[in-house]
């Protein structure tokens, strides 16, 4: 069980707010694959503050099966049977972790789940010996024809270069790319 961060537990495609038609256009996508299923990459690059996380987390509360009986009432929890929500980051960091330790890899997990959310691509550092550790990931879910929705607050050609040319290429090739643009939320109370 993983647990839901307090700031985001309600967070829904209800309660996002939509400014633009790119955010109208997002939403419209994002509840078409949970109606839908997902059938392909979803890209959503944005300024810091423009609800990109939001999004991330109104998915995995849609999706993912809750359980609010679990350890602590303060938080929900759920399972990642249908969907696994990480910034790149922590997937790169447990892909290091497994080296010394190879019963603590999700790599399967990130491979083979229904749903992959990566949030924060561009935090990592971008070198060469990540993309290889990433290939792994993005390739096996191009192969079996399984959805990625991928975060960052880089424009599409940052991106490009953070990721690599091979990863880059799984990603968006066929993928609905939204660029979110504004003032941030957070800074304008919202």
């Amino acid at each position: 069980m993983t647990r839901v961060c307090k700031r985001f537990q309600n967070a829904s495609l209800d309660n996002y707010r939509v400014d633009t038609e790119e955010q109208r256009r997002l939403i419209e996508a994002l509840r078409d694959g949970l109606t839908n299923g997902w059938n392909k990459n979803i890209v959503i690059v944005g300024g810091v503050g423009t609800g990109k996380t939001h999004l991330a987390y109104a998915i995995l509360n849609a999706q993912a099966e809750i359980n609010t009986s679990s350890v602590s009432s303060d938080y929900r929890w759920y399972s990642e049977n249908k969907v696994v929500y990480r910034s790149i980051k922590e997937i790169i960091d447990n892909i290091h972790d497994s080296w010394d330790d190879k019963s603590c890899s999700d790599m399967e997990r990130f491979c083979s789940c229904p749903l992959l959310i990566i949030d924060e691509i561009g935090v990592q550092y971008g070198t060469d010996s990540e993309r290889t550790e990433l290939y792994t990931v993005f390739n096996r879910r191009y192969e079996e024809e399984l959805p990625i929705i991928a975060i960052s607050n880089h424009k599409l050609t940052e991106l490009q270069r953070i990721l690599g040319q091979r990863i880059y290429d799984r990603l968006t090739g066929g993928a609905l790319i939204f660029e979110l643009k504004g003032r941030s939320f957070r800074q304008s109370g919202v």
